[in-house]
């Protein structure tokens, strides 16, 4: 496959990427979203197929990919649970491989959700972001 058509496979994951991001910030504690500059956090994936985060605080590009020098996450303001999230969510822009739903706020023993989204603020990102191409449908998992 040319390189041009992988790397428009790409910017279009990156683009189903940025409607869940959407989602995920227009719901509950509104992660992926700064109201101080009202800007939603971004993926973007650059001419040679690296995958970036644009962080919606700071509006720093952040290097999403391993590197020799460590990897600090320059510029990023989230935590380690979003953290891995975006990490998720360059793998499926790199690879095409959709997430299993249980990204979408993963339940605690006691009926919550590790994010602290209200149930229904929950229940609406689970059911939009998850119809996405990002996410695995039922379907695909009774496979």
């Amino acid at each position: 496959m040319p390189t041009e058509n992988k790397l428009d496979l790409k910017r279009q994951r990156a683009e189903h990427v940025n409607q869940a991001i959407r989602i995920i910030a227009d719901h509950g504690r509104r992660f992926f979203y700064s109201q101080a500059v009202n800007r939603y956090a971004r993926m973007e994936v650059d001419a040679r197929g690296k995958v970036w985060f644009i962080d919606d605080y700071s509006g720093k590009r952040v290097f999403t990919h391993e590197t020799v020098w460590g990897g600090r996450w320059r510029g990023f303001t989230h935590g380690g649970t979003l953290k891995d999230m975006v990490k998720a969510f360059r793998d499926y822009i790199c690879t095409g491989e959709p997430l299993h739903p249980g990204f979408l706020g993963p339940e605690r023993f006691d009926d919550s959700n590790i994010w602290g989204y209200d149930e229904a603020g929950m229940k609406a990102v689970r059911e939009r972001a998850g119809a996405l191409s990002v996410f695995r449908q039922p379907d695909a998992e009774s496979r």
